[in-house]
């Protein structure tokens, strides 16, 4: 049976890890203007307010401001905002001069957002205007539909800087769910990435031991560091010792699970490239998802829920292998990959 004993080594490196970075990261200053009908914008602000997780609350500076249109020169202070959100309201048509005040804001140069509301989407062969193209417009039919809350965040997320991402979920409630989804998909693939490429030495049966262990040390560190970006995110203290030590009971199955099938596949390279590369992601997925639920809700996630979470990520992670695989072996033909040409098994 497995016990935490088995992960001594590897959790000893997690001291060594520097995480000053990531806490200063989540303590910027992220700055959203909004612009255009300020009713709307209140009520975009609101539903992002009102949404997502409250376990911990918000944290650090409102990054919401308002100020109308420019007509003229935009205020100085415009030029400093990482995000521009444009709120228009569908149902009375832009003024001209409102359309030329909005267009005037391309010539900023910033990430925009555009949010068009209480209008159905218009028809897919409708051009965009030259002057919106750099933005991501997004037509919203109806606030209050339960789908509102992730489509605004996703679309403000797309647009704000990745190194704003982590501060503005810690600031706003809303942006957490898509962040963290985000992450984890993202560390998930990253992993297993890496397994793929590390799998190809592995083939020679004499590397296959130290590059074992080195795959599980390097795993281990990308997994806690994404458990301290969803712990900041969703407004936990920044303590890094304190979080790893709350989360190991939460996260325990989806590590020892890990952990066991590594053990199994990890060691013994006939078995393939792909149950390696699957476990790699099926395991970071689980530990993500096992994390959110935790600094979101903190619900703890039963055994048999668990083994649903591995189970899905396994064929999550066997798909995603498979296209990495794929785009590995088109590249076969240069040089240094002819090894896992010859030696590849799925």
């Amino acid at each position: 049976m497995l016990n935490w004993n088995n992960f001594g080594s590897a959790f000893n490196t997690l001291r060594e890890l520097d995480v000053t970075a990531i806490r200063e990261e989540s303590e910027v200053v992220v700055r959203i203007a909004g612009l255009g009908s300020r009713p709307l914008f209140q009520r975009v602000v609101e539903i992002l307010r009102m949404s997502g997780s409250h376990h911990f609350g918000p944290h650090g500076s409102d990054p919401f401001s308002y100020q109308p249109l420019p007509y003229g020169e935009p205020e100085p202070g415009l030029r400093e905002a990482d995000l521009l959100l444009v709120t228009v309201d569908g149902r009375a048509p832009l003024s001209a001069r409102e359309a030329e005040a909005i267009g005037r804001l391309a010539l900023l140069a910033l990430p925009t957002v555009i949010i068009i509301a209480g209008v159905a989407a218009p028809d897919e062969t409708e051009h965009v205007r030259p002057e919106f193209a750099h933005a991501r417009i997004l037509v919203l039919p109806e606030l209050g539909a339960p789908v509102v809350p992730e489509q605004i965040a996703a679309a403000i997320l797309d647009r704000l800087p990745k190194d704003r991402h982590l501060a503005a979920a810690r600031a706003v409630t809303g942006l957490r769910p898509v962040y963290a989804r985000t992450l984890v998909n993202s560390i998930s693939n990253t992993n297993a990435t890496y397994v793929l490429l590390s799998s190809i030495p592995m083939q020679i049966p004499i590397l296959s031991v130290p590059i074992a262990t080195a795959d599980m040390l390097v795993l281990t560190k990308n997994q806690a560091l994404m458990v301290y970006r969803l712990a900041l995110a969703h407004g936990a203290a920044p303590d890094f010792q304190a979080r790893m030590r709350e989360i190991l009971p939460v996260v325990g199955g989806a590590f020892a699970w890990r952990q066991l099938a590594r053990t199994l596949i990890g060691l013994i390279p006939f078995w393939g490239i792909l149950p390696r590369v699957a476990v790699s992601y099926a395991g970071t997925y689980a530990t993500g998802i096992a994390a959110s639920r935790w600094f979101a809700e903190g619900e703890l996630v039963s055994r048999e829920r668990m083994k649903a979470i591995a189970e899905d990520a396994l064929r999550i992670g066997r798909e995603q292998g498979a296209v990495l695989i794929a785009t590995m072996r088109a590249q076969g033909n240069k040089p240094g990959l002819s090894l896992f040409r010859r030696r590849h098994k799925e």
